[in-house]
């Protein structure tokens, strides 16, 4: 019974964090330590919308991803675990030095009924979207809230079916104010090839002005994005569709309303090569001050796996996008890069 408890804590744990592999620290006792991390680099020409006739982004190198996540899970009793987490983000895609933050810091309790924890922790939603894309995939679902301070979240696999809930509550600590709220959850299940989830969120007062006119300080985000899966021979199929609005959350009659679509493949050529092809629609549709932002995007990859936890990319897409009724120029993107997960 140790060994189950054990074996449903520490994933749950870890699919919160910050990769999908593991390295284990230590393993003895009832207690168990893993480290996990993420690290890679991609030298990348952008799309680069922007208005006709002015100038463009030169390519660039960047960081593509860097945090790891030290997560532990001690047995109380045969059926009881306490777990805690602590992850770091560092960012600042080409700043010279960049800034590291503290993205998870966590406590709780591990069952066969789930994990539930408590402190600042990554929302579920975060995770939302399958896109086959490194770099190129314009389209993707974004709730503006990734992660928070004070995260309740529960989160459940049995292999067959998951689900997960998590509430970041109001970070005002003035009685008489109230300040950034977000709820969200997560339902899915894998039958034989095919996985299935559909990830829910709705969060007000949330501190960005993405996809917002200029000035716009807090917005309140709703929405979905319902995902599939599937796995036939050498081929794997993605698509989703994802609705989200956005609003100004001191001018509600200003609002933003996004529809997503993605539909991605990925043909494993052999052990080590692979080659993606994705397509993005993104169809806004706004009221007041917001502008429109429409497009689509097409792309292609190449992926060459050097090791289990190590993989070389090189990628290219178009796109055309539209930013208030008004066609944008664009460039040719292409990236390649380096990716090591641990």
């Amino acid at each position: 019974m140790k060994k189950t408890i054990l074996a449903l804590a520490v994933p749950a744990l870890m699919t919160a964090g910050a990769a999908n592999a593991t390295f284990s620290l230590y393993d003895a006792n009832g207690v168990v330590v893993n480290l996990s991390g993420k690290a890679g680099a991609q030298y990348m020409n952008k799309y680069d919308g922007r208005a006709k006739n002015t100038a463009g982004q030169d390519p660039y190198l960047k960081i593509d991803k860097a945090e790891f996540l030290l997560a532990t899970s001690h047995v109380v009793t045969d059926s009881l675990n306490v777990v805690a987490g602590m992850g770091f983000k560092f960012k600042g895609d080409t700043l010279d030095k960049g800034n590291v933050e503290n993205n998870q810091l966590y406590v709780g309790f591990g069952s066969n009924y789930g994990t539930l924890t408590f402190g600042r922790q990554v929302m579920l939603a975060d995770k939302a979207g399958n896109s086959k894309a490194y770099g190129l995939g314009k389209k993707q679902v974004d709730f503006l809230h990734e992660s928070g301070a004070q995260v309740i979240k529960w989160v459940y696999d049995n292999g067959r079916f998951y689900a997960g809930a998590n509430v970041d509550l109001d970070n005002n600590v003035n009685r008489d104010k109230n300040g950034r709220e977000v709820v969200g959850g997560r339902v899915g299940m894998r039958v034989d090839a095919l996985d299935a989830r559909v990830y829910v969120f709705n969060g007000e007062k949330i501190k960005s002005s993405e996809f917002a006119p200029t000035g716009t300080a807090l917005q309140n985000v709703s929405g979905f994005n319902l995902e599939t899966d599937y796995k036939l021979g050498k081929f794997d199929a993605s698509a989703s569709y994802g609705q989200v609005r956005y609003e100004n959350s001191n001018a509600k009659s200003n609002h933003n309303h996004m529809n997503l679509w993605q539909l991605s493949s990925t043909y494993k050529m052999d052990e080590r090569i692979s080659v993606g092809l994705g397509y993005d629609i993104m169809d806004s549709h706004t009221v007041g001050s917001y502008e429109k932002y429409n497009g689509n995007n097409l792309y292609t990859n190449v992926t060459y796996k050097i090791h289990d936890n190590t993989k070389v990319f090189a990628e290219i897409g178009t796109a055309h996008l539209k930013k208030g009724g008004v066609t944008q120029d664009t460039d040719i993107g292409y990236g390649v890069g380096m990716r090591v997960t641990f």
